[in-house]
């Protein structure tokens, strides 16, 4: 499975979309659906759409109409009516009227699905022009048109259209879909990485994520790439962002995988070596005061205790201890953590 098909076919809001698209369009009555100016893998979305409108009668067709700005109804009478339709229609009557009240057109049996209305002015034309046509064509009776108006706006206004507003944690499903698909055994974190560093954009989270391996050893220099010369499947460039910010994008990540994970070392290994901790207190903490039960002690702390010479540490314990150390004082200091230590902590 690609990632258009994780997209469309296994994310929540996206599946909720298809559902209603198809819901409203079993009303036989004209709506607006709503979709953001950035819309993830389209033509994905598109050809699901055909199919399902397709099947859902088999005397209908699922026509795409590119909105021209000109006057909806004679774009329609222009661009999907027969040359005898055209020729018979009389100037002075209404688009609208006329074209509802044929009741032996090919225009009838059609979804229209009119794509690139851009401003709210088109659209009240094709929304005036609709439901003056659904008017027209329900006195006329038969089997006519419906018009699917799609309007590309980050500001959707709730009038009872279809609105389709993808979320972060539809983002997040994405990732831990794709990244499951890749031959890497921190898959969890690479997830997490591509979310953070494509600020929540899937099609730039899943480009990162088929870089994989070089992702994770340079995540800032492989976006970098990425944002410079990439773009979405429709062509569009991605956003852009700074040096800065893809550094604190990569923090961000690091720090809600990597400090949970040191949390959970932690916790660990003072449960495992309760007995033997309790008989080395109190311990010095840096700031002087002394620390007296074991669950207090940090990274930090335990590496101190290795250095004394009254303690009994392993070399492999030494060595995890140093490594979470390390880690929490990377990232306490607002720097980003190798990849190799990365590896390690994950597959400790």
């Amino acid at each position: 499975m690609n990632h258009a098909q994780i997209w469309w076919r296994q994310v929540g809001s996206s599946l909720r979309l298809c559902q209603a698209v198809v819901h409203r369009a079993c009303a036989e009555t004209s709506f607006v659906l709503y979709l953001p100016r950035s819309l993830p893998w389209q033509d994905e979305f598109y050809d699901i759409m055909k199919d399902r409108l397709s099947s859902l009668r088999g005397d209908r067709t699922v026509n795409f109409l590119d909105c021209t700005g000109e006057d909806p109804g004679r774009q329609v009478l222009q661009e999907l009516c027969a040359e005898d339709v055209r020729t018979r229609y009389w100037p002075g009557q209404s688009y609208a009227d006329y074209l509802g009240g044929q009741t032996d057109i090919t225009l009838n049996q059609m979804y229209v699905w009119v794509r690139g209305i851009r401003t709210a002015g088109q659209l009240e034309s094709w929304r005036t022009f609709a439901a003056r046509y659904d008017g027209a064509a329900r006195a006329a009776g038969g089997l006519h048109a419906l018009f699917l108006l799609e309007y590309r706006t980050d500001h959707p206004r709730a009038d009872g259209g279809v609105v389709y507003t993808p979320s972060g944690a539809d983002c997040q499903v994405f990732c831990l879909e794709a990244a499951a698909l890749q031959p890497c055994p921190s898959a969890d974190y690479l997830a997490c990485l591509a979310q953070s560093v494509s600020g929540g954009d899937p099609e730039l989270a899943g480009a990162l994520i088929r870089q994989g391996d070089p992702f994770l050893q340079e995540p800032e220099a492989c976006a970098r790439r990425l944002l410079d010369g990439g773009c979405s499947d429709s062509g569009q460039p991605f956003a852009p962002a700074g040096d800065e910010t893809l550094h604190l994008r990569v923090w961000r990540a690091q720090i809600m995988v990597l400090f949970a994970r040191v949390e959970e070392k932690r916790l660990e290994y003072i449960r495992a070596n309760l007995d033997r901790l309790s008989g080395w207190m109190p311990v010095q903490a840096e700031n002087g005061a002394l620390i007296r039960d074991p669950w207090d002690l940090e990274f930090g702390n335990l590496f101190f205790l290795t250095r004394r010479g009254d303690t009994d540490f392993t070399r492999q314990e030494t060595e995890m201890i140093r490594l979470c150390r390390d880690v929490r004082n990377l990232l306490a200091h607002n720097e980003l953590v190798p990849y190799d230590k990365v590896s390690l902590l994950l597959s400790e």
